[in-house]
């Protein structure tokens, strides 16, 4: 039996109060050799609520992922959120929590994958895009693919281009929904049920929009607290009830900062 994403709801945070949950992340930020420098220490100390604290660049969490971790912390693996029900799952390139009879893959077992008992599939963009390639060139079969792809995007890998949710609808054959996973791991938005665009996770995450950009803090992930981390991602939200039956604000990413670099540096 089939369930889609709308019933699915992801597991919420414990009841902590917004203060609570902003001070739990703050503790957390300061056990980080980033955040714990006296200067910055003094102004997170010094904040009353999140939207008074400074704005993270992407590229400082990118080029020095070190100095945003927390060792006290336990490193943990989130849990898989499937978009609906599956008994041959295989999840690659992302270190999560997966059901019962759920399997990992890895991204140099593509060449030799035995696609078999492969009823859904999950991987970042990237690693999509290469199974793409071997599937087209005959490398790769996945006979059993019948359920659904799964693109795990992130802060990290980005997420999927123009045009590619057509590419694996014609390489895979199969729906396709997105996901936008934090620096953890942790789910901060899952995809539509009606593929409208991707609900945000509202009890684990805060999204602002600064100057067009999305700027998120994952209330989840204290290994790597961000606060107030710019994404390089940008579109619209919008709010209120989704004909999906969802209530939480609805994102529509359009063209991230990273992909319009690019096409102004080719032309």
């Amino acid at each position: 039996m089939q369930v889609w994403a709308g019933r699915l709801s992801p597991r919420s945070s414990p009841a902590l109060s917004p203060e609570e949950k902003f001070r739990r992340l703050v503790n957390a930020a300061l056990g980080t050799p980033y955040y714990s420098k006296p200067h910055r220490a003094a102004a997170l100390l010094g904040a009353g609520t999140l939207h008074e604290v400074g704005i993270t660049p992407l590229r400082d969490v990118l080029d020095t992922p070190a100095q945003f971790e927390n060792p006290k912390k336990h490193r943990r693996r989130p849990e898989f959120h499937a978009p609906l029900e599956s008994k041959e799952l295989a999840v690659g390139g992302v270190k999560l929590a997966l059901p019962r009879g759920g399997r990992e893959i890895r991204n140099q077992d593509l060449p030799t994958l035995d696609g078999s008992g492969i009823g859904m599939l999950a991987a970042p963009p990237p690693m999509l895009r290469r199974l793409c390639a071997l599937v087209e060139d005959g490398s790769v079969s996945l006979p059993c693919l019948s359920e659904a792809v799964v693109a795990l995007g992130s802060v990290v890998e980005g997420g999927m281009l123009s045009g590619e949710r057509d590419m694996l609808w014609r390489c895979l054959g199969v729906p396709v929904f997105e996901q936008w996973l934090g620096l953890e791991g942790e789910l901060l938005a899952w995809e539509c049920e009606s593929h409208r665009g991707m609900h945000l996770n509202r009890s684990s995450v805060e999204l602002e929009e600064v100057g067009g950009e999305w700027v998120v803090t994952s209330w989840e992930a204290l290994r790597i607290p961000v606060l107030r981390m710019a994404t390089g991602w940008r579109g619209s939200i919008q709010h209120g009830k989704c004909i999906c039956g969802e209530d939480s604000a609805l994102l529509l990413r359009g063209t991230a900062v990273e992909e319009m670099a690019m096409a102004a540096g080719a032309a």
